[in-house]
């Protein structure tokens, strides 16, 4: 067993946290890819580019990267002379968890369709995050109608047909 000091208890209370590292290297890859977009996507289509393939995937990029400036700065501030360390309770696992699903939501998007990969996926985040369950249905549903009227309905961006539908010949 270890002694630990007051002076290593304010320097640990300091240091960064690893849902803060995890943050900012999710931002930082984030902005890497909304830099290397135009290269990544084919934009060679007729679509002007409020429809093309490119503006939703720079869209999240750049939320994604936006989102994690205040996890960027804090780490800039309190990192000299610190050692790395995950906050005293292990792996954020929440957070990771997090990422992977928002991973999947592309993948949710071509198997069952926008709208329903967007309930799912907010639904089954809010649920990580322990919300109620009432509240996060409430909260998943409005979630869905407003990205549906936004990309569907407003700008009228066409998104394929979800292929475990087409499989099943529904």
């Amino acid at each position: 067993m270890t002694n630990r000091t007051d002076e290593d208890s304010a320097s640990a209370a300091e240091a960064p946290s690893g849902h803060e590292t995890l943050a900012a290297g999710i931002g930082l890859a984030a902005a890497v890819l909304l830099i290397l977009s135009p290269w990544l996507v084919d934009r060679s289509g007729p679509d002007p580019f409020y429809k093309g393939p490119l503006i939703f995937p720079m869209i999240v990029l750049a939320g994604t990267a936006l989102s994690a400036v205040p996890a960027i700065l804090r780490l800039l501030r309190h990192r000299v002379g610190l050692p790395f360390h995950v906050d005293g309770n292990g792996f954020p696992g929440r957070a990771a968890a997090l990422f992977v699903l928002m991973c999947l939501y592309p993948l949710g998007i071509s198997a069952i369709g926008l709208s329903a990969a967007t309930f799912l996926t907010v639904l089954i985040g809010l649920l990580m995050v322990y919300r109620r369950p009432w509240q996060s249905v409430v909260i998943a549903a409005i979630m869905t109608l407003t990205v549906h009227l936004a990309f569907k309905t407003f700008l009228d961006i066409w998104f394929p047909a979800p292929w475990l539908f087409e499989m099943i010949g529904a």
